[in-house]
Order: C-alpha cells, then sequence, then structure tokens
C-alpha cells in the first residue's frame, strides 16, 4: 500500500478506502443530507476513521484486509466439500 494522502510510507489510513470487493454505493442524495444532518459532526467521521486506523498500523489492516480473502476461500472450500 502507498500513501493516498501524500508521499511517504504506507499509510493505514489508506484502509478506509479498501474494500475486499469491488464495491458500488447507490445512495440517494436526500438520504445522505438527511444522515449528514442528523448525525453531530459527520464532517469529522472520515478524519477519525483515519486516525483510529492508523492507532491501529498498517500490519493490522494488512491482515484484516488478508483474512476476507482466506476466510472467504475456506467458506468457499468448505460448501463445496459439503455438496
Amino acid at each position: 500500500v502507498h500513501s493516498t494522502y501524500g508521499e511517504g510510507p504506507p499509510d493505514a489510513a489508506d484502509y478506509t478506502i479498501r474494500s475486499p470487493h469491488p464495491l458500488v454505493q447507490i445512495l440517494r442524495e436526500v438520504d445522505v443530507l438527511e444522515a449528514v444532518r442528523s448525525y453531530p459532526h459527520a464532517g469529522n467521521i472520515p478524519m477519525r476513521n483515519r486516525q483510529r486506523l492508523r492507532n491501529q498500523g498498517v500490519e493490522t489492516c494488512k491482515q484484516r484486509l488478508h483474512k476476507c480473502y482466506t476466510n472467504e476461500r475456506e467458506e468457499n472450500v468448505e460448501a463445496h466439500l459439503q455438496s
């Protein structure tokens, strides 16, 4: 992982924008605006999430992402064996 937020070493904050699978979000603008208005300091959520992951570290984030792939493969193998 190379830092999206600047030059330098890998940044755990980059995992806030990673998904183990392709993702399409279909959000209605009116619903997003309502959610932002109803949640205090909604604008701080991305910054808080980046800081939380930085506190956990790159290795922890890397391991969690890897587990997503590993667990999925194990479940697929088990399902295949049971069928």
